[in-house]
């Protein structure tokens, strides 16, 4: 047994956030809950950690209700705050995860040397980095060495560094557990999740391995245009007989086109929009972003 998801709504006054999600999770991996703002990825996983009520569907953590005793024995949670207390050294507050968790073959120094952060051994909490803070906060999430833990954007805002420091925290613990990690970082979390769900206002529109959303997009490449120039550029689309998708995040104007087209394209010299290789926010827009029909009669 793992963690299973069936029509899983929650709904605050006549708004529904989670709209019959369904979906299961039965081996170790990474798991990306990926998705706009508004989508429902924070409801989501405080939903499955126990500390928000469903409204209806059912869920199963091992075989158990979340938020009961038995499934938060299973399940840790680390949410966006840096909840350090700031009068404490970093060995007390790993201590204090030991007392609570009753783990008595823990060394704490050399646990953190382990995650590399030995070093901070005997600093004040208030003297980390931001960086430092999380992968801290990280620590103290795996020490007890739960079946899941649950990540709420665990590297929002920090430097390249830090995040390359945490994924790696991460996969590693995600060897023989079961991470769910949120994150807006898309591209640098593709490269490491085994698995996503991207939710859009509340629905599950696309799941799978990185590979498998990305092929369910028939066009490879984007070219990438601010709203007021679009008319131009579809223009000389148009004139050189190519087709295209168009999908819209915030002013940018997403042009999705196939190998072929771009092929078309390159030939000729007039022709001086760049065209990039369609990443993983690309097609994160392609799912989210408002779509041709809506667009056209704006431009």
């Amino acid at each position: 047994m793992g963690i299973q998801v069936k029509h899983l709504v929650k709904q605050y006054h006549e708004k529904e956030v989670l709209k019959k999600i369904s979906f299961e999770i039965n081996k170790p991996g990474v798991y990306l809950i990926a998705g706009p703002n508004g989508s429902g990825k924070t409801t989501l996983l405080e939903i499955l950690a126990g500390m928000r009520e469903k409204t209806s569907g059912e869920i199963s953590i091992f075989g158990n209700a979340p938020g009961s005793f038995e499934a938060k024995r299973k399940i840790g949670f680390l949410c966006q705050q840096n909840a350090l207390r700031k009068t404490c050294y970093v060995k007390e507050e790993l201590q204090l995860v030991k007392e609570l968790y009753d783990i008595p073959n823990i060394d704490i120094i050399e646990y953190l040397k382990e995650l590399g952060l030995g070093e901070y051994y005997n600093f004040k909490t208030k003297k980390l980095s931001g960086g430092l803070k999380r992968r801290v906060l990280l620590g103290m999430t795996m020490l007890p060495r739960q079946k899941v833990i649950i990540l709420d954007e665990p590297v929002s805002g920090l430097d390249t560094f830090s995040r390359n420091e945490i994924w790696n925290m991460i996969i590693e613990y995600a060897k023989n557990k079961i991470v769910i990690v949120s994150d807006h970082y898309l591209n640098q979390a593709a490269q490491y999740c085994d698995y996503l769900y991207l939710l859009h206002e509340g629905n599950i529109i696309a799941s799978g391995t990185v590979d498998q959303v990305k092929k369910t997009i028939p066009e490879s490449y984007v070219i990438k245009m601010h709203e007021n120039e679009c008319k131009k550029l579809e223009n000389a689309l148009n004139s050189f007989q190519i087709g295209y998708e168009i999908r819209v995040s915030g002013t940018v104007c997403n042009y999705y086109i196939g190998k072929a087209e771009r092929d078309i394209l390159n030939k000729r010299e007039e022709f001086t929009y760049q065209i990039y290789k369609m990443d993983f926010e690309d097609v994160y827009f392609y799912y989210t972003g408002r779509y041709s029909s809506e667009v056209s009669s704006q431009l």
